[in-house]
Parts: structure tokens; C-alpha cells; sequence
């Protein structure tokens, strides 16, 4: 698993920008999904939905500085319960010392130990974010870059005031390769196989990369330019709701320098991950566990790239919320092959249950308490795995901003997506068919009445925007106290 990897930045997608001969691996082994969606995008939603298969309304484990529940029963619990050692390496953002059902976990705070002294050098590159000069340099604070995972810091970070200011005339991190995190993960990963080749196991290998900070090691930085990176053309943005206008407005008041940078080095980043992922399938394979493994390759949610002025992920646009995914087994599933059937990821959970003939898991909290969910959010997609040319379900859901007054929800079915902007300006409709790059919003074309009509009632039937209690828009004004 990575973190923040488009979807289309493959090559077995088609797309030579990066090239990722390592995830391609995987893709010829087994079976591709181009219609794969994230629950929500942003990486602690995400996460969370993807271990339990429950949506973030369902949890509210919601922002990057969330929670998600103990008591909720965890893929790790259920492979746990069924005789599997499980085994986390790397980020899945849990924010407390909650292992959520993995016997063994290594995390970036265990990384940070093993960096000693060079931790100035992180410190450094988590402070310059290109795309946020101030914030981050001022706090030394990247909730979401896992610095570190476990928040032992609560408040301020010791790092403020020792950090040193890049002017990003290049990208080229200063720590060797060898001591990235992703490196590190992809080492210590091939480690847990070696010592538990012999029994059972289930293990996520969780990178960081291409996420921030955009500083890759030398020989893969050096691949990307940044004065050979081109911003993306915008288009009209009239017919965006209001707060889209507003990101795009203010993502075109960073300098183009900036935003160069920001390219450049999350292809750095992705190429250098693919590298990492290689060292694991490798370490796979020469211990001769590659033929009797399921081998899964995702990510949390994409990245805007410029598109449409827009940069990392926070909207509903296809760049931020469709994910790759690749499942391959060699024997159960056919190789080399592409499904272009909808496909929601968190039904991940069931369909690694299916997959491995365990039996299926249900929602039942580890201990109960009020409101538990009754079913998983997502079923699974083993027969789609098992069958690439099955048509697969009619629709795909995606929510984001949940705690915010415009929480947004997605519905997408095979040629349009709806948004409902619960208290934006207007909503929005896109024929992916015709209009893949979602440039033009038909929510008002007269001709498309009915459609947006039946994808909003397919949206509220999934979850009435009016039930969700994290929102200021659905709890009752104070009473003021008059005088």
C-alpha cells in the first residue's frame, strides 16, 4: 500500500510518466480495476474504511487528527481470529498505540529511532512543503505526513524553531536512499517474511511515498526537473460550486516555482516507491512464498497533480478519489488481465475473507455498544477478481468533508458521478463518458434533469446527507439567551 498514488500514474495503466515496473508485477500476475474508488479522500478516512469496510459516516473517524474506535472489528481481527499472524509495517495513521488486530506492528515512530541524528534531516523536509511555505515550516507538524504516526506531541513540536528553509531550486532529498522511510519499511517487511515464512501470515506494507515530503533520493529526484514539469491548462471553472473556485483561486496564488516543485517531486516519490515495492515482491519470491500468497497492491486516494489547478486531494474529482488496485493469486485468479467494472476498495476486507475460503466477516463489534453497525459498507469483490468481464454493481459512493458546513457525497455510476454539496452553492454532474476530465458541471442543463434527479435519490437511498450528526448543518442552533 502507498499513500496518495493517482490512479492513472501507472504504466500498466496505459501511462509512461512514471514508469512502475515493480506495481506492473503485480498487474501481470492478476487482475487490474480501473474503476477503483476511495470512501473519502483524505488518508486517516480512508484508512479506517478500507480495515473495517465501514464508511466514515458509519465511524467518524473522519480528519487526519481523528480516531478510529477500538471497538470496531478490524480485517486484522478477523484473519487474527482465523489462525493468521498479521503483521503492519509502515503508516495506516491510527494516531494512538491502538494496533486494531495486528499481533506485530513496526511503525514510523520505530523508523524515527533508527534514524538517530539524521532525524534533523526529516525534520528539515517535513518543514518545506512547496505547496504550504509558512504553516509547516512555523510548526514542524505534518499530521498527515506521520511525523510521528503516534502523537506524542499533542501540541507544539520540539522540531519548531530548528529547522532550515529550502528555496526548492531542487527537489533532491539530502538523506541516502537506503535511510528513506519507505526503504526502511520495504526492508524490515521482507524481514517479517523471512521470520514467519512457515505459518500463516497477513501483512500490509504500508509506504508513505509518493506523499510529502517531495524530496526523493538523488537518482530518482533527478528523473523529474523540476523546470521540465508542465502546469496542467485550467479551463473555465465558472461552473464549479463556489468553495472549488475559492481552492483553485488560491492554489493559483503559489508561485509556478512552487507548484513545479510539487510535481516534480511527488514523481520522484512515486518512482522511487515503485523501486520499494520491488525490494518486497523480490524478497517474495526468493523465498519461494510468491505462488501461495495473495499479493494486493492499493493506495488511500489519488493526487490532483494540477489538474484542474488543484493539488493533493481533498474533493471528489476522479484524479483525488480513484485509487489503484490490483489483486493477484496465482491459480484462483486469471493474470494479466483488466475488470473496468466499479469497484468501492473498502470491500477489500471481505474480499481477501472470500479469497483465502475464510469464513465471511460480519460487523459485529469486538465489544458492543450502542448504535454498532449491523453489516459491512462494502461487499465483496472476489467473483470480479475471479472474473474480470463480470459486470460488477451499478454504483460507487465517495463522501468528504463530513465535520465541515459543505459536506459533500458522491454517487458514480458507468457515465455519470453526482456530487451533493449539502450546503455549497450548487451540486455537480459530469458524463465521464464524454467528458472524462470533469470540466464541464451539467447539474443546470435542462436535458439532464432526470438523471441528476435519479443519481441523487441512488445517493440518498446509500445515506441521507440530513442523517449525518458530525456536520453544523444537521445539529440544532444554540438558543440564544436573550437579555
Amino acid at each position: 500500500m502507498t499513500d496518495q498514488h493517482r490512479a492513472d500514474y501507472m504504466t500498466c495503466a496505459g501511462n509512461d510518466t512514471v514508469p512502475t515496473p515493480n506495481i506492473d508485477r503485480v498487474a501481470e500476475r492478476g487482475v487490474r480495476f480501473e474503476n477503483a474508488y476511495c470512501p473519502y479522500p483524505v488518508s486517516l478516512a480512508s484508512r479506517s474504511a478500507l480495515l473495517t469496510s465501514l464508511y466514515a459516516h458509519t465511524t467518524g473517524a473522519i480528519n487526519n487528527d481523528g480516531l478510529l474506535d477500538w471497538r470496531y472489528r478490524s480485517v486484522a481481527d478477523h484473519f487474527a481470529e482465523n489462525g493468521y499472524l498479521t503483521g503492519l509495517v509502515g503508516k495506516m495513521h491510527f494516531n494512538d498505540a491502538h494496533n486494531h488486530g495486528f499481533h506485530y506492528y513496526l511503525s514510523i515512530n520505530d523508523w524515527l529511532v533508527y534514524l538517530g541524528p539524521r532525524v534533523q534531516t526529516y525534520a528539515n523536509e517535513i518543514a518545506n512543503h512547496p505547496l504550504n511555505k509558512n504553516y509547516f515550516f512555523n510548526r514542524v507538524k505534518d499530521i498527515g505526513a506521520g511525523f510521528p504516526d503516534v502523537d506524542v506531541w499533542h501540541e507544539d513540536s520540539p522540531w519548531e524553531g530548528t529547522v532550515e528553509r529550502r528555496d526548492f531550486d531542487t527537489v533532491v532529498s539530502r538523506m541516502d536512499a537506503e535511510h528513506h522511510l519507505d526503504m526502511f519499511l520495504a526492508r524490515e517487511s521482507v524481514r517479517f517474511l523471512e521470520r514467519y515464512r512457515e505459518q500463516p501470515f497477513f501483512l500490509v506494507t504500508s509506504f508513505m511515498k509518493p506523499h510529502t515530503p517531495f524530496f526523493p533520493p538523488r537518482e530518482w529526484a533527478e528523473k523529474y526537473p523540476i523546470e521540465d514539469m508542465e502546469l496542467p491548462e485550467i479551463g473555465d471553472i465558472s461552473g464549479y460550486p463556489k468553495h472549488i473556485q475559492a481552492r483553485i483561486r488560491r492554489h493559483l496564488q503559489i508561485s509556478k516555482r512552487r507548484r513545479r516543485a510539487a510535481m516534480a517531486g511527488y514523481l520522484g516519490n512515486l518512482a522511487f516507491v515503485d523501486h520499494c515495492v520491488g525490494k518486497v515482491l523480490d524478497g517474495l519470491e526468493e523465498l519461494g512464498l510468491a505462488e501461495n500468497t495473495i499479493v494486493v497492491y492499493t493506495s488511500d486516494h489519488g493526487e490532483m497533480q494540477g489538474d484542474h489547478g488543484l493539488f493533493q486531494k481533498f474533493c471528489l474529482f476522479d484524479p483525488a478519489v480513484k485509487v489503484p488496485l490490483i489483486v493477484a493469486h496465482p491459480g484462483s485468479i486469471p493474470r494479466g488481465r483488466v475488470t473496468d467494472a466499479l469497484t468501492e476498495y473498502i470491500g477489500l476486507y471481505p474480499t481477501l475473507s472470500d479469497l483465502a475460503g475464510l469464513p465471511r466477516p460480519t460487523a459485529r463489534p469486538l465489544v458492543p455498544f450502542e448504535d454498532a453497525p449491523d453489516r459491512l459498507g462494502a461487499a465483496s469483490f472476489a467473483d470480479l477478481a475471479r472474473n474480470p468481464d463480470a459486470k460488477g454493481p451499478e454504483a460507487v459512493f465517495s463522501e468528504y468533508a463530513l465535520r465541515s458546513r459543505n459536506p459533500r457525497y458522491m454517487v458514480r455510476t458507468r457515465r455519470w458521478k453526482y456530487i451533493h454539496n449539502q450546503g455549497g452553492s450548487c451540486h455537480e454532474l459530469y458524463d465521464l463518458e464524454n467528458d472524462p476530465g470533469e470540466f464541464k458541471n451539467r447539474i443546470h442543463d435542462s436535458e439532464c434533469r432526470d438523471i441528476a434527479r435519479d443519481h441523487r435519490d441512488r445517493l440518498f437511498a446509500w445515506y441521507d446527507p440530513k442523517s449525518n450528526p458530525y456536520t453544523p448543518l444537521n445539529q440544532p442552533e444554540k438558543a440564544s439567551s436573550g437579555g
